[in-house]
Formats: C-alpha cells, structure tokens, sequence
C-alpha cells in the first residue's frame, strides 16, 4: 500500500531566503553538533535533523559515520541540499512536517532541532515539537537545540521574521528533570544572508539535552 502523502503545515519561513540562495546558511555544522563528537560515538548512531534546511548539520554527522534521516517541510530547503551534497552517503532526505507526521518510538540516539522552533506558530506548537522529539529518542540519546530567544533581536528589515520568540528560560524549560541539560548556552551572533544581506544581531539559546540511560 502507498503511503499517504503528508502535507506540511507551512513552508518552514525560509522559502524566500531559499530561493535567493543555493546556500542560505552556509555549509558549516552548528557548534554544538560539532561537540556531540566528543559527548558520544557517532559511528553507526542514528540521528534525526528534524528541520534539516539544506544539510549542514546532517552531512556534518554522516561524515563522523551517523545514519541520518534528514527532513524538512520546504521542498526549496532540500532542493538545495540535493544541489550543494549531491550523492553524500548515509543521509536519506525527506520532506515531512513534524507536527503532521510523528517520528517513531525511541528510533534515535541523536535529536537535532537546529533553528526551527522560532519559526513555529506558538509556545503550544514548540511544546508539541518537542514532546515528539523527546519521545522518538532513546535512554541515553542526545538533543542539540537553538532557537533565537527573546533578550535581543534585530528584525526590522526582515521581510518575514521569526514567528515565535522565546525566552530562553522557557526554551530550556522544555526538558525538564529526568533529562539532563550537559551543555547550555545564551548567545549572542551577527548573521546576513541573501533575504537580508545587512548583518545584525541575534540572541539564541542554545542546549545539549540528554535523555537519562536508565529512562525507558
């Protein structure tokens, strides 16, 4: 039987960015999935990029030997990605709506939430993006999340800006006790990018949260 297609909610509120630029974020990985290498063994470990873009974390992990289910909802997103990592091994690209369609039961030892909450439509949405995360990881699994937080933003030239701005207390509160918070960041970066070329300044939280080993 053919599987129903899903129909994600949105276009992820990168569309426009994306068809300016064969590269939009460029190809460097987040520095906290760089640092999951020194946490756990990636060789063999199964990772899900829950909101993918055009792969920088994705390919980052397979190199380190990680099998990676890399999904987006933008179409444009992982056109992209199929252009800039043509016949990369150990990813499979897929477009899928994590609120539209749940990953399966403690399937992965590596969640990465990479830029994809602020895009969300409200606190309620986050909460259930991350429950479905929390859920499809196993005992002893890793999260890396980031998302802009509320303390500063510059967003005025932005065409389309961030839907949903946190504070960063509320972000980490999203894993609470028995998961265990390894690493927690509020930063402060100067971005530009083909939507919005002027550099400026953002505030984002950034965490490695990990389900307990013994949590089943």
């Amino acid at each position: 039987m053919s599987r129903p297609t899903v129909r994600p909610s949105s276009d992820g509120g990168c569309d426009r960015g994306y068809a300016m630029s064969p590269c939009l974020w460029g190809t460097d990985p987040e520095p906290l999935v760089a640092r999951l290498a020194e946490l756990t063994d990636l060789a063999g470990a199964r990772v899900l990029d829950a909101g993918c873009g055009e792969g920088r974390n994705a390919v980052h992990l397979a190199r380190q030997g990680a099998l990676v289910d890399a999904t987006d909802v933008s179409e444009l997103a992982l056109r992209n990605a199929a252009a800039a990592w043509p016949d990369e091994p150990g990813i499979t690209w897929r477009r899928a709506d994590l609120l539209l369609e749940e990953p399966p039961a403690e399937a992965y030892d590596i969640v990465v939430f990479d830029s994809v909450a602020h895009w969300l439509t409200g606190l309620d949405r986050v909460r259930e993006a991350v429950d479905r995360l929390r859920r499809a990881t196993r005992p002893g699994g890793f999260h890396v999340v980031c998302s802009f937080n509320d303390r500063h933003q510059e967003l005025e030239n932005h065409v389309n800006p961030p839907r949903c701005v946190l504070p960063h207390t509320t972000l980490v509160a999203l894993y609470p006790q028995p998961w265990q918070l390894v690493e927690v960041h509020d930063d402060d970066i100067t971005s530009s990018h083909a939507d919005q070329p002027i550099p400026h300044n953002h505030s984002v939280t950034r965490f490695i949260a990990r389900r307990p080993v013994g949590e089943g």
